[in-house]
């Protein structure tokens, strides 16, 4: 699964859904979650392990998502930043968990 890039700015608003400067901070412990997990699946490739990335990366995007709310996001930013939620999510979806692992 490729990475997603942010495009981060700044505003007096520091509330998650607004722009943040901060984002990684502010998502480590989803980061955290999905990087142990990408560990494991490539460790241990099993069904479980599998489910388990998914939710990760569902679970990191779900919380990255509010700052694709950010107003700086403009023209040619934000709709990079629209396609690469709509690329990951594909990723996600595309995760096939249910495949002979063996």
């Amino acid at each position: 699964m490729s990475g997603l890039f942010l495009f981060s700015c700044s505003s007096e608003d520091d509330s998650p859904t607004a722009c943040s400067v901060q984002w990684a901070t502010e998502l480590s412990d989803e980061i955290n979650a999905l990087q142990q997990a990408a560990i494991a699946h490539g460790q241990t490739q099993t069904a479980s392990s599998c489910e388990n990335l998914r939710t990760a990366a569902r679970a990191y995007l779900d919380e990255l998502r509010p700052y694709g709310n950010c107003q700086a996001l403009t023209g040619q930013t934000r709709t990079d930043w629209q396609n690469a939620v709509e690329e990951a999510e594909q990723q996600i979806d595309d995760l096939d968990c249910d495949q002979d692992f063996n």
